[in-house]
């Protein structure tokens, strides 16, 4: 991700699945999620080369592990909304208690937001954003 000045990202993400092995437990979720912070870092790491403003944040869906993935997003081109902001809902519930309590262990780390999106057949889940501080321009 070596950057210069001209480089732009219109909502760039990397998912870490493979789509021929479903995720059936608590526990190859977990590791699918300790994989996708692991590569988090590194793109943080990366970020510092971008000569200009730009958003990293990691998004997980409550249930379905195939939204997970890695966004980079800055001004570009398409006129995509730059800087990107979601309308943070911290009263949402989560139902998925596994991955709660997985997400609190990380709020020393980053900040979490929440909001709702609705699948195909208009079930509601939760997506979570997460965000270090201090680490290209807010959510918010």
């Amino acid at each position: 991700m070596r950057s210069h000045e001209k480089n732009w990202f219109d909502f760039f993400h990397q998912h870490i699945f493979t789509k021929d092995i479903g995720i059936v437990s608590w526990k190859s979720r977990k590791q699918h999620l300790d994989y996708l912070f692991r590569l988090a870092e590194k793109y943080e790491k990366e970020v510092k080369y971008l000569n200009r403003d730009f958003q990293l944040w990691i998004n997980i869906n409550e249930f379905d592990y195939e939204d997970d993935a890695i966004y980079l997003h800055t001004e570009n081109p398409n006129n995509s909304e730059f800087p990107w902001r979601i309308n943070d809902q911290p009263e949402k519930e989560a139902t998925n208690r596994n991955l709660d309590h997985y997400l609190r262990q990380k709020e020393s780390k980053y900040i979490i937001m929440k909001f709702i999106v609705k699948d195909q057949n208009e079930k509601e889940s939760i997506n979570y954003c997460l965000q270090r501080p201090n680490i290209g321009i807010s959510l918010k």
